[in-house]
């Protein structure tokens, strides 16, 4: 991959995973500093001298580069202080890498697989961690066809048990599986609609997941609104007879005093 390969999976992975200002500034001061070494990759690199160039702590150096792990677009091996300086591998999303990190990617976060790569100094690299996951395939964040899309999502059954789990414990307790199949045909309808020809599916993922909260909680509002409705109907009708009770009485007092007024004898 060039410089410029890098930055575009940078930015489409952008669109739908979120990434903290420091993890970006992290991310292509590994890339720029890879690009300086002629794209030796892996390549050492000392903790010490990104806290100089970037003013980023040491301790926030270590969780950002977790992230990037975890999110699939760096592996590293941590260095020995006074020893030894962390390594690093800029990760080619748009392929499985080589054919060893493909074996790899569809493991779940919390494991490890091996990786051996060897450097331009013929070292080899053993048990970097690969933390892709497994909520989605490696090519997920590439455009398919709509039906290709959905049926990919459909099929992703661990990410449909995952997304159900969690609405449930949001406080939808009536969600069920079935219910995340329905809306996600819903959903998939709706870009038909739009006129949506493409979509890749990490972005449909996360489309989804942000429309589903947002239908569920004006359903839940709606109901809670026609409830409310309801219990109010009757109030407007005694409202009314009282209204219509003080009407009259005020009709009355007023057919008095004026009686009253053309009673005085002001003028004879």
């Amino acid at each position: 991959m060039t410089y410029i390969d890098y930055m575009n999976q940078f930015w489409q992975m952008n669109r739908s995973v979120e990434f903290s200002s420091n993890e970006v500034f992290l991310y292509f001061y590994l890339l720029n500093e890879c690009n300086i070494r002629g794209w030796q990759n892996p390549f050492e690199h000392p903790n010490k001298i990104i806290v100089l160039a970037t003013g980023i702590s040491e301790k926030t150096v270590i969780e950002v580069r977790n992230r990037l792990q975890q999110k699939g677009l760096i592996n590293f091996e941590a260095g020995k202080r006074n020893a030894k300086s962390p390594i690093y591998y800029l990760l080619d999303v748009s392929k499985t890498g080589s054919k060893k990190v493909s074996k790899t990617v569809s493991k779940k976060v919390s494991k490890t697989g091996n990786l051996n790569i060897k450097t331009k100094e013929n070292k080899t690299i053993n048990s970097l961690r690969v933390c892709v996951g497994d909520l989605f395939s490696e090519n997920s964040f590439f455009d398919k066809s709509l039906d290709d899309c959905y049926m990919e999502l459909k099929k992703n059954q661990h990410w449909a048990e995952t997304l159900t789990m969690n609405t449930r414990s949001a406080g939808y307790h009536e969600f069920t599986l079935e219910s995340f199949y329905e809306y996600l045909e819903r959903f998939f309808m709706k870009l038909q609609n739009e006129g949506e020809t493409a979509k890749a599916p990490k972005d449909a993922m996360s489309y989804f997941s942000r429309w589903l909260e947002l239908k569920l909680k004006n359903e839940k509002d709606e109901r809670r609104t026609n409830k409310s409705g309801a219990r109010g109907n009757s109030i407007p009708g005694a409202v009314n007879q009282g209204s219509n009770a003080s009407g009259s009485a005020s009709d009355s007092q007023a057919d008095d005093l004026k009686e009253w007024i053309n009673g005085l004898p002001i003028g004879q």
